[in-house]
C-alpha cells in the first residue's frame, strides 16, 4: 500500500468507526488533543487496524502513538512499505 492508500484507508476507519469529522484528518493531527480520541478509542483503534490489516500492534507501539503520522508510519513499518 501506498502512503496515500494508507491515509485514505485510516481516514475512513476514522469517519466510520470513531465520528471523527474528515475534514480533521490529516498527518500533524494530535488523535487525542485535535481528534478527540480518548485511551479506550486507541485500543478499539489498533484492534481495528490489526482485523483489517492482519497486523500486530504491541502495547509499547499503542502508547507511542500522538499523531495521525505516527499511526501512518507504523502501518507503513508493519507493511514493509516504508
Amino acid at each position: 500500500m501506498t502512503p496515500e492508500q494508507i491515509l485514505a484507508r485510516l481516514t475512513e476507519v476514522l469517519t466510520r468507526d470513531f465520528d471523527v469529522k474528515r475534514e480533521s484528518i490529516r498527518p500533524e493531527a494530535h488523535l487525542f488533543e485535535e481528534l478527540d480520541l480518548d485511551s479506550i478509542d486507541a485500543i478499539d483503534l489498533a484492534v481495528t487496524l490489526e482485523e483489517e490489516a492482519g497486523l500486530r500492534i504491541e502495547e509499547e507501539e499503542l502508547r507511542e502513538l500522538r499523531r495521525v503520522q505516527d499511526v501512518l508510519d507504523l502501518i507503513q513499518r508493519k507493511l514493509g512499505t516504508s
